[in-house]
């Protein structure tokens, strides 16, 4: 598999489908248990070639020094050294996804599609400095039994087996998003096992 290609891929897929503005957000893939590839810190979509993206350790020290990896790769790492079976993470800035992040308010379970492409409600997790060790520590336990959690004032990150998955679920929690938006401007919204 050529990584950089599919982190060049789904970046630009990712801003064309606004689940990110400007240079928010990231990218990443575990090539094994001491090597992942993440899209490089402050850089258009757009602009980004196969070139710029960032190989790193389990540290997350680039392979080539000259580059500067993603803000956010202490919290992919810590996702991968948690959950092995994870390979792809999608960190998105997506508008209704982080309206609910803002406001610290969970999602129930108010979709079928709810618990095949994300396991379940989506939770927000507790604040902390992006970027941070303590933002990737905090995330952890909101990723256990779901794929997807938001993050306090932040987005939302989304996990899975292979970055199609990773993709697909970082879609589901921005429509879910809109969706529980929109529900509660129309009327009460049932949860589904509380009254169904």
């Amino acid at each position: 598999m050529n990584y950089r290609k599919a982190l060049v891929d789904a970046g630009r897929r990712m801003y064309e489908t606004k689940l990110v503005a400007g240079t928010s957000g990231n990218i990443s893939i575990k090539e094994n248990d001491n090597s992942f590839y993440i899209t490089p810190s402050g850089r258009d979509y757009m602009s980004i070639t196969e070139a710029d993206i960032v190989r790193i350790d389990r540290e997350g020290k680039p392979f080539d020094s000259a580059q500067v990896p993603s803000s956010e790769w202490r919290m992919h790492l810590e996702v991968y050294k948690t959950y092995p079976h994870y390979r792809a993470i999608i960190h998105t800035h997506s508008t209704f996804a982080t309206v609910f992040s803002i406001v610290r308010e969970d999602i129930p379970l108010i979709s079928i599609e709810m618990k095949p492409f994300i396991g379940g409600e989506l939770r927000v997790a507790p604040f902390a400095e992006a970027g941070s060790l303590a933002l990737a520590q905090k995330i952890l336990p909101y990723l256990a039994t779901t794929n997807s959690c938001l993050l306090a004032n932040h987005g939302a990150i989304s996990c899975g087996v292979d970055l199609d998955s990773a993709f697909t679920a970082a879609e589901y929690v921005e429509d879910l998003s809109k969706l529980y938006y929109y529900a509660r401007t129309v009327g009460h919204v049932h949860v589904i096992g509380e009254s169904c």
